[in-house]
């Protein structure tokens, strides 16, 4: 019966210290890019990603593909300190553009709709996205939870064989 009681000591002190040293930098959060048409200026699209904090996604590779050929890369770029890229679509190549906003696992990817008249707001706001803001939702999950699962394993797996070996006798 002691030597039970200590493997279940056992179990849950290692549980712990895995808790204790698990590193938890990646937790659950999302980015988000909003955007700001500004038609006096050539027809550009202002985009502005930000973590769900409000702060802004620096240095972010973004690269834009047009619809005609949508596997060579028109732009390429880097959002600012602020998180802001501006792209200005050739307006006569008509059709679903794509923004692929990208750094270190963090990604959102826009289909812009241009027509022959240029970006068009109307079909942006029916593929979801607002002028307000698009929210693509990036979760990660915390190693505290991974272990805190595997700590109510071994204290389950610990009363289970507790009380199997109590029934044997």
């Amino acid at each position: 019966m002691k030597q039970i009681f200590s493997q279940n000591k056992f179990l849950m002190l290692v549980a712990v210290l895995g808790m204790a040293i698990a590193p938890t930098k990646a937790m659950a959060h999302q980015v988000q890019t909003d955007y700001i048409l500004d038609s006096q200026a050539g027809n550009s699209l202002q985009l502005r990603t930000t973590f769900s904090n409000g702060q802004p996604l620096k240095g972010a590779k973004v690269t834009v593909t047009s619809p005609n050929q949508p596997y060579r890369i028109r732009a390429v770029g880097k959002t600012d300190s602020q998180g802001r890229f501006t792209f200005v679509p050739d307006q006569p190549i008509s059709g679903d553009w794509e923004v692929n906003i990208k750094r270190e696992g963090h990604q959102d990817i826009l289909t812009v709709p241009v027509t022959e008249a240029g970006i068009d707001l109307d079909l942006m706001a029916q593929n979801g996205l607002e002028q307000v803001g698009n929210t693509d939702v990036h979760y990660a999950s915390s190693p505290w939870m991974v272990m805190g699962g595997v700590a109510i394993a071994a204290a389950c797996l610990g009363v289970a064989r507790t009380n199997g070996k109590k029934q044997a006798e």
